[in-house]
């Protein structure tokens, strides 16, 4: 029989043969198998024509995919950490009074001798006065403390006096000893009285000095409380002084980097008001023990601020550098394929041919990553059209502009 015969014609057969058995007008039996023989017949013809078909079809030709390919190189690649923190100032002071009365003055003294008042933003060093409350009042008490010291020891000084009289005449047999007693007890409350006025002399002094409020860091103002004129009691908040020269960035690690992170470890930061800048930094210190709910360890980086670009409270991008590679073989991390399933695999260009080479990755560090085996330096790297290429494909070599 020829291969190439029709299945028209072989159906139209079929089917004449099939009406000619079936209007013969044989037996019930025999037309059940006449079904079966039909459809067994049906069976080997639609195998029949699927070999047939299938042996016509022609061998596909070799495919030439565009590739782009890139030389290999070595360079370094740096082991990183991204977290993400929040910047503090080095240290804040909220400004408090320690004595009540009225905030006579709200003017900062600076060390040239010159008068400003004192508002958010105001540079200020320590030791510089910022506010004066009542301090004429609190002279007057001083005054009156010295003068009740002065009488105390006037007080005294005639009870010591009559304590040795009357002790002299007691030895004398002239005076009796409830006398000698009663002279004595005078001299001794009198020396109790000047303790107690110097006590508050004392007090008074502190007063005055504590009613001119000065501020303890070098910083800056970040926050008045209070205006000038007001009356405040003992505790009530000025201002608020922080050193923002040096500022802090708290960053919070996940526990499985905890044996990774170490005081000193080089340190990038970044914030979204300055993208283009990237602060250095050093980690300054890894608190001893890790959060009980977040099972974080918070470490503190410190940063040199001398600009004050950052403020407290600014969003940090913080780049923690665990380790660094020199002349290591490094490619994009898009053009390794695989890795999920299967081994991580490149294809290497070999003359027109792309070859499939199986690789092992190391350090990743953004985009790019490092290959530790598999690759070397010199060999040409398909970074454009792997995707469409098997081991063995025939590749011509274009630049992206022609890939695309």
């Amino acid at each position: 029989m020829n291969k190439k015969l029709d299945s028209k014609v072989l159906a139209k057969l079929f089917k004449q043969f099939f009406l000619k058995e079936v209007e013969s007008g044989r037996s019930e039996v025999n037309r059940k198998a006449l079904y079966w023989v039909a459809a067994f017949f049906m069976m080997l013809l639609t195998a029949w024509m699927a070999f047939f078909h299938k042996s016509d079809k022609k061998p596909p030709e070799n495919r030439i995919v565009p590739v782009e390919v890139e030389t290999v190189s070595t360079g370094s690649i740096e082991d990183t950490i991204e977290l993400t923190g929040m910047v503090k100032a080095n240290a804040v002071v909220n400004i408090e009074s320690r004595v009540p009365g009225r905030v006579e003055s709200l003017q900062a003294i600076l060390n040239g001798g010159s008068s400003v008042p004192v508002e958010e933003g105001l540079a200020v060093k320590r030791g510089e006065q910022l506010a004066v409350i009542d301090r004429e009042v609190y002279l007057a008490q001083v005054a009156v403390a010295r003068a009740a010291v002065k009488a105390a020891e006037v007080e005294l000084a005639d009870a010591e006096r009559e304590k040795k009289r009357i002790i002299a005449l007691y030895e004398g047999g002239s005076a009796t000893e409830q006398n000698r007693d009663k002279a004595m007890t005078g001299a001794d409350l009198a020396a109790a009285r000047l303790n107690s006025a110097k006590a508050n002399l004392e007090l008074a002094e502190i007063n005055l000095r504590e009613s001119i409020i000065c501020s303890p860091i070098d910083g800056v103002v970040t926050a008045k409380h209070i205006d000038q004129g007001n009356l405040i009691k003992s505790g009530d908040r000025l201002v608020t002084v922080a050193d923002i020269k040096t500022a802090k960035v708290i960053v919070a690690v996940a526990e499985k980097y905890g044996s990774r992170v170490l005081a000193g470890m080089p340190v990038r930061i970044r914030v979204d008001a300055f993208p283009e800048k990237v602060f250095e930094a050093k980690v300054y210190s890894v608190y001893p023990a890790a959060d009980e709910q977040t099972h974080t360890i918070q470490i503190e980086i410190r940063v040199d601020n001398n600009e004050c670009l950052l403020k407290p409270g600014m969003f940090a991008r913080v780049t923690l550098i665990a380790g660094r590679k020199e002349n290591v073989v490094v490619v994009q991390r898009d053009v390794v394929l695989g890795g999920k399933i299967d081994e991580p695999y490149v294809y290497v260009a070999e003359g027109v041919v792309a070859h499939k080479r199986i690789v092992k990755k190391g350090i990743i560090q953004s985009d790019r990553c490092e290959i530790t085996e598999g690759l070397n330096a010199g060999e040409k790297l398909v970074v454009n059209g792997m995707n469409y290429l098997t081991d063995g494909t025939g590749i011509e070599i274009v630049q992206m502009k022609d890939i695309k």
